[in-house]
C-alpha cells in the first residue's frame, strides 16, 4: 500500500490522473501534506536528498517505487547491485595497483584474468556475507514478531549503497592516493542506516548496531578468503 513520505501513513493512493500531463497529488489524511512530492521531482533532486539522508525520499524509494509484494528482488535493484559488485572490484584494482606495488605480493605476479577472477569472487563472497550477517543481526535484535521481508532489507541496502559510485570522480580526476574514500565509506554507512531506520522503523543507533555486525562479516568474510586461498598479505587486503 503506497506510502506518506512525510509521516510514514498508509495512504489509498499518491495521485489522481486526469490526463496524460495532468496529475493531482493527493494529500495525508494524517499530516495534511503531500503524500509523495517526490513524483514531480526529477532524479537530480532525489539524489540530492539522498545525499542530504532525508529520510522522505527513501520512504519514497521503498515503499512508492518498489512494488510492495513477491519475494524477490526487483529486476532494476539487481542490476544496480551487480553494478556495485562489478565497481568494487575495479576499485579494488585500482587500489592494489596504486598503493602495493612496492610490496612483495603473492597476488601481483598471478595472471590479470586470474586476478580479475579472483577479485571478483572475493567482492561477491563480500557482498553475501554483508547482508548475510545484516539478516542474522535483525533476526536477533529484533523482535520475533515483527514481520520483516528481508528481500526489502537487502533492496533498501543496495539502494543506499549509491555512494560507493561517487569514488568513480576520485579515479577519473586521478587522486592517486585516494585519500577522501573514507568519506565516502562514512557516506554509504550512513545511507545504509537511513534507509533500514525507514524500513525497519526503529532508531538509528540500532540500525547502526547492525550496520557494525554487517561490517564485521564483511571483513571475516574477506580475511576467510584469502586465507584459505592462501595468499600471506592478509592486511593489504583488508585495506582494500
Amino acid at each position: 500500500m503506497p506510502t506518506c513520505v512525510e509521516c510514514g501513513a498508509s495512504v489509498r493512493d499518491l495521485y489522481t490522473k486526469y490526463s496524460k500531463d495532468n496529475i493531482r497529488l493527493t494529500s495525508c489524511e494524517k499530516c495534511n501534506r503531500f503524500a509523495d512530492k517526490y513524483i514531480e521531482h526529477d532524479f537530480v533532486i532525489i539524489f540530492i536528498d539522498m545525499l542530504l539522508l532525508k529520510p522522505q525520499v527513501y520512504r519514497h524509494l521503498l515503499f512508492n517505487r518498489i512494488a510492495q509484494s513477491g519475494s524477490g528482488i526487483e529486476p532494476h535493484v539487481a542490476r544496480f547491485a551487480i553494478l556495485l559488485i562489478l565497481f568494487e572490484v575495479y576499485i579494488k584494482w585500482f587500489r592494489l595497483e596504486t598503493y602495493y606495488a612496492d610490496y612483495n605480493s603473492t597476488f601481483a605476479p598471478r595472471p590479470l584474468y586470474h586476478q580479475y577472477l579472483y577479485i571478483l569472487a572475493l567482492c561477491i563472497f563480500e557482498f553475501v556475507a554483508f547482508h548475510g550477517f545484516i539478516r542474522l543481526a535483525i533476526q536477533l535484535l529484533l523482535p520475533s514478531s515483527k514481520k520483516i521481508r528481508y528481500n526489502y532489507v537487502a533492496m533498501a541496502l543496495v539502494i543506499s549503497s549509491f555512494g560507493k559510485m561517487l569514488l568513480i570522480l576520485m579515479v577519473i580526476w586521478d587522486y592517486k592516493q585516494l585519500e577522501y574514500s573514507w568519506l565516502v565509506g562514512l557516506i554509504v554507512l550512513a545511507s545504509n542506516t537511513e534507509a533500514l531506520s525507514v524500513y525497519l522503523g526503529i532508531s538509528s543507533l540500532r540500525v547502526l548496531f547492525i550496520m557494525i555486525i554487517g561490517i564485521l562479516g564483511k571483513f571475516m568474510a574477506q580475511f576467510i578468503f584469502t586465507f584459505v586461498d592462501g595468499v600471506s598479505d592478509h592486511t593489504i587486503w583488508i585495506s582494500l
